[in-house]
């Protein structure tokens, strides 16, 4: 029922038309807006002239309206022809007397011009403006991760997640789902990676197992494709091992990570990864390989027999070792590894897809585009959206905040970058991490409205986007989210959002760190 209701209020209410103004998240790249409407009625049909059979059913669906096989006029027309110079998630839409043309050349592009014309309905009458669009995104990785391990999100939960990823035309959903808190994936040939495993999250180390079954998941991943949605899965290594080595103690290295001198790690993790290749079609499987301690693997006589057989020269080395041999396999089984900057002086293969989080290490990035790597944009700064988004909050053990605005505005590059490294980065990512997010209305309000900030960063051009402009067209979506309860930053009034999305009594007279 939330869901729909968030659906409905995207649908109906959030983007009307206030006089010229066109309130459309994020901003296409073209608009002409001629005067003029087009209203929507009960004899209104969507027509499939393409491969659009999803995305015509989902809209119709939205909008409570029939399928038919002609029509001249009234018609909402989902067509390839024309668009054969379009990009793969490109579109053009127009809306006139006759009714709506959607011109894509894929299924997603029609898609994205389905989320337009939604967003342009008004509200309470049906009515769209008459409205030229032609539009395409900056770029092609529009992320959101969302880490379940540290506090669990269940299926309902993720799949009001996708709808918004959808309403704003954001592609990957990345699933931290592994780390020192929890397991959270069944699989199969380990059953005590869930029945052990996933007990216990970050405020309750005693917490009931909780996890996405097998089916749980490809429903998820199924529900997000029809939305042009991929699923990457993250299975985390060497280190953030925490929970796999609480529950198979055979495996464990110390300080949270794999023991990297026994071949049953290597067994164990590539028997993990096959069947996480099983459930997720993704393209791309994430391994981690942040933050690993190496101090229990410097200590080891295991480990130092391990160095000594390979002839590696320090536990660095073996690290890479580690790192690249489970990318190859990941590789060999025709998918694509994926992991955190630290990554990159592991020296990966070139294809390897490197995520640069650490802001303050820009060299990372440098070192990452000058040695061929595709690369997410994922900075802390400002892709964390588990930093408080205002200066008024008490510190949650960060050091910094991220406001809407600095989203918008987006990650800084180093100077000196050479364009044709530029083309290597393949987009951006909002993280979302859960040491201290544990309920969904807490989770709403950290994520919007910086999600829409950021899905507009990612799609529209620099030289389009305004941020004043950007907050008012974004205003009707808080007033309605205000009046449903939904968790959302208020800008106008911080102290007050918090206490609504933390569900705390409106007498608390100052936020301390304990209430977080």
């Amino acid at each position: 029922m939330r869901r729909f209701l968030v659906a409905s209020l995207l649908l109906v209410i959030t983007f009307g038309v206030k006089a010229a103004e066109l309130d459309l998240i994020p901003l296409p790249v073209e608009i002409e807006q001629p005067p003029g409407q087009f209203a929507l009625d009960t004899q209104t049909v969507i027509i499939v002239d393409g491969p659009f059979t999803n995305e015509a059913s989902l809209l119709a669906g939205e909008l409570q309206l029939a399928s038919g096989n002609s029509a001249d006029k009234n018609r909402i027309l989902l067509t390839t022809r024309g668009a054969d110079q379009l990009g793969d998630e490109a579109y053009r839409l127009e809306v006139n007397q006759q009714g709506v043309t959607i011109h894509a050349l894929s299924p997603a592009g029609a898609f994205y011009g389905c989320q337009t014309l939604r967003q342009l309905i008004e509200p309470g009458t049906r009515k769209i403006p008459f409205v030229k669009i032609a539009d395409a995104p900056r770029y092609a990785w529009r992320g959101l991760m969302l880490d379940v391990s540290r506090h669990f999100f269940d299926e309902p939960a993720i799949r009001q997640m996708i709808d918004w990823m959808a309403d704003y035309k954001l592609n990957r959903l990345h699933l931290h789902l592994t780390d020192d808190q929890a397991w959270r994936l069944q699989i199969a040939r380990y059953p005590k990676l869930t029945q052990a495993g996933a007990r216990g999250d970050y405020s309750d180390t005693n917490a009931p197992p909780r996890f996405f079954t097998r089916a749980q998941m490809q429903a998820i991943i199924a529900y997000a494709a029809r939305r042009h949605i991929v699923v990457v899965p993250e299975i985390d290594m060497p280190g953030h091992a925490g929970a796999a080595t609480r529950a198979l103690p055979q495996l464990d290295g110390g300080m949270n990570t794999f023991n990297p001198a026994r071949a049953e790690t290597y067994d164990f993790l590539q028997n993990v990864v096959l069947e996480t290749m099983e459930i997720f079609p993704s393209p791309w499987i994430h391994l981690g390989g942040d933050e690993v301690d190496l101090t229990s693997w410097n200590q080891s006589a295991e480990v130092a027999r391990k160095l000594q057989a390979s002839g590696m020269k320090d536990t660095q080395q073996l690290e890479g070792g580690f790192v690249n041999r489970m990318a190859g396999f990941i590789r060999e089984h025709g998918r694509t590894p994926a992991g955190w900057d630290e990554i990159v002086a592991t020296k990966p293969e070139a294809d390897t897809v490197i995520f640069w989080w650490r802001h303050n290490k820009p060299e990372m990035l440098i070192r990452a585009l000058a040695d061929g790597h595709p690369v997410v944009l994922t900075p802390r700064s400002p892709c964390y959206f588990d930093y408080p988004q205002d200066r008024s909050y008490p510190e949650i053990g960060w050091k910094l905040f991220n406001t809407p605005e600095a989203v918008y505005r987006g990650p800084a590059l180093p100077p000196g970058i050479p364009p044709a490294q530029l083309k290597q980065i393949l987009g951006v990512e909002g993280c979302v991490w859960t040491e201290r997010i544990a309920t969904v209305p807490y989770l709403e309000f950290m994520i919007m409205p910086r999600m829409a900030a950021l899905a507009e960063m990612a799609w529209t051009p620099g030289e389009r986007r305004d941020f004043a402009q950007f907050s008012t067209r974004l205003k009707p979506f808080q007033d309605q989210c205000q009046q449903l309860g939904i968790g959302y930053y208020d800008e106008t009034n911080p102290v007050g959002s918090l206490r609504k999305a933390r569900q705390l009594p409106a007498v608390v007279p100052k936020l301390s760190l304990s209430q977080y």
